[in-house]
Formats: C-alpha cells, sequence, structure tokens
C-alpha cells in the first residue's frame, strides 16, 4: 500500500478485494482515489439528505434509497456497489451528526 494518511474503511475496501485472501482487485491508488470520490459526494450530499430527512418526516434510509436511485445514473460514473456505498455512508452521516 502506500504512506497515504487517509484511511479506507473496511466496507469501501471490501467492494475491491476477491476470494478469501483479500486481496485487492484494483491497484491501491485507483482504491483510493475511488474511495476520496466516493467519501466527497456523500459529504457533499449530507446538507441535502439531512433537509431532505427532516423535511419530509422520513428516515435516513428513505432518503438514502432515493439518492441512491440517482447514484447509479451513468453520468454520476459510480459503479452500482459505490452507489450502495454512498447511499449507505449517507445514512450513518446522517444518523451519527457527523
Amino acid at each position: 500500500m502506500s504512506e497515504s494518511q487517509i484511511h479506507v474503511p473496511e466496507s469501501f475496501l471490501a467492494l475491491f478485494q476477491t476470494g478469501s485472501a483479500k486481496r485487492l482487485s484494483e491497484p491501491w491508488h485507483h482504491v483510493l482515489a475511488r474511495y476520496e470520490t466516493c467519501e466527497d459526494l456523500a459529504q457533499g450530499l449530507l446538507p441535502q439528505a439531512r433537509a431532505l430527512a427532516s423535511d419530509l418526516g422520513v428516515t435516513a434510509d428513505d432518503v438514502a434509497q432515493k439518492m441512491a436511485a440517482g447514484l447509479v445514473h451513468p453520468s454520476v460514473g459510480l459503479a452500482p456497489e459505490e452507489a450502495q456505498w454512498v447511499a449507505t455512508r449517507l445514512v450513518e452521516l446522517v444518523e451519527h451528526g457527523l
């Protein structure tokens, strides 16, 4: 791996791991770049997700499911599993006030 100070969570690494040895299917720099993109997107969507949950009186899960539908659009540039990770991360951020 690299000397990056960024901690990539296991939940994200799992998207790029194969086999019982959990070897990365992509080079580390690619995984790190994809993580930064996905985390930045989740953080960027957080204010909108909080507002929707509050305005509509729905749960963070409800908001994340609706947003996930848009995240899989090809113009966003995420793989389906990355879109799901962003949606899951949004729930975590909204529910825990991160």
